[in-house]
């Protein structure tokens, strides 16, 4: 913190460097809280083309007023964090204005205490010419009133760093009152809601988005692809949280070192294979994509009439190609183990079987939900399946996937 002793006091407290860190903090929640709204809006509404009793009680988890609070919590957020980043700015300001203002009283002390003591040895000496002690007394004077002035130019701007301070906590209060939900600890519930179980989601999404591009793929291929490409992204999205889960990270940490090898442990390994799988194809799309970008560049670069922003152009175009066409490519890839254990059976059983498969992840995200979340039994039978799923079906279509990907990327 600053100081200073030569104004008297610190005219602007505050520390920038805090205020950004939790400007940065809070700008990453709003992204996470816009990124979640929008999966789930995607999500209700690609999930009309999906029927039964599992479809309706996927929707009634999370229609309704899920996605208004995180449209509140999301528009809530991100205000407090722009008022956050003026607040630092104008902080920044007023700190340098006050350094000025401590430079300048340095100055002003400094002489006032050579004009008290040239004024203590004229009045000191016997004969001395009444204009010559008149002198010194008027440079005392002069001293004092610069000190004085430069200490209430300080005191202003304190005023001012105050109304300041005042207009942007009512700023963040009303980003709260206005935008955030009104019951009493809805916020707090979104948040934390936010905090523990957005990984979780964003792992289901993945499964029942991938299952609806199966299901739909084959009669519109666009929404197919626009499915896989969401469903690989909640994956990285939620391996990306999980990774950074404390108490997953303890559960598998005492699975191998104290042998607790409990529900929790099997959940944690289970759900961490699968985001990791489901990941596969995403970052294969990004690596083309960013394959695709370079070479893009290159061209555009090459060309004799290109600026940067044709460039530019030109790269964002190459990326969004490239892991567009990887994706699709990926999409049909088969599962090498199923189509050599069934290798000799008709085409509609092999069919069935992917199918089954990705019916029954959809299924199992499905019972992370009211009515079925407080049933151990449905729980763990969730996890056996996703088990089984990682290891007879995603494992093998992920390796095979990230073959293919990385033959296209040597080539």
């Amino acid at each position: 913190m600053p100081e200073y002793p030569y104004l008297g006091w610190d005219p602007v407290p505050g520390s920038p460097t805090a205020i950004d860190a939790l400007q940065k903090k809070l700008t990453t929640s709003a992204t996470a809280l816009g990124t979640a709204h929008k999966l789930v809006e995607q999500l209700l509404g690609e999930s009309t083309h999906w029927r039964g009793e599992a479809a309706t009680a996927f929707r009634d988890s999370l229609d309704g007023e899920l996605p208004r609070h995180l449209k509140n919590a999301h528009r809530s957020v991100s205000k407090a964090a722009a008022q956050l980043s003026t607040w630092h700015d104008s902080l920044v300001s007023y700190q340098a204005t006050a350094t000025r203002y401590e430079t300048r009283a340095k100055l002003d002390h400094a002489a006032l205490s050579r004009a008290e003591s040239h004024h203590d040895a004229v009045s000191a000496t016997s004969e001395i010419a009444q204009s010559e002690l008149s002198a010194a007394t008027a440079a005392v004077t002069s001293a004092r009133e610069a000190l004085a002035t430069v200490r209430a130019q300080a005191r202003e701007l304190e005023e001012t760093h105050r109304a300041e301070a005042s207009r942007i906590a009512k700023s963040l209060s009303e980003a709260t009152d206005r935008l955030a939900p009104r019951e009493p600890g809805v916020m707090d519930q979104v948040l934390k809601w936010i905090d523990e179980d957005l990984g979780d989601l964003l792992s289901d999404v993945s499964a029942i988005a991938g299952f609806l591009a199966l299901a739909i793929g084959p009669v519109f291929p666009p929404a197919g692809l626009v499915l896989m490409l969401v469903a690989t992204g909640a994956s990285i999205g939620a391996l990306t949280l999980h990774l950074a889960d404390s108490k997953m990270r303890k559960s598998l940490k005492d699975g191998f070192t104290k042998g607790e090898f409990d529900a929790d442990f099997w959940d944690s390994a289970v759900t961490l294979t699968g985001d990791a799988l489901g990941s596969v194809p995403g970052v294969a799309a990004i690596a083309h994509g960013a394959k695709s970008a370079t070479t893009a560049v290159q061209a555009a670069n090459a060309a004799a009439d290109s600026g940067t922003l044709a460039a530019t152009v030109a790269g964002g175009r190459g990326f969004s190609s490239g892991a567009w066409n990887a994706t699709d490519d990926l999409r049909q890839v088969e599962n090498p183990l199923t189509e050599w254990a069934l290798q000799s059976t008709p085409r509609y059983v092999k069919e069935g079987v992917k199918y089954t498969f990705a019916g029954a992840g959809a299924a199992a995200a499905v019972t992370h939900y009211p009515p079925f979340d407080d049933n151990e039994s449905i729980a763990n039978t969730a996890t056996g399946v996703d088990g089984a799923r990682a290891l007879l079906d995603d494992g093998p279509s992920a390796a095979a996937k990230a073959a293919q990907a990385w033959a296209a990327l040597a080539r």
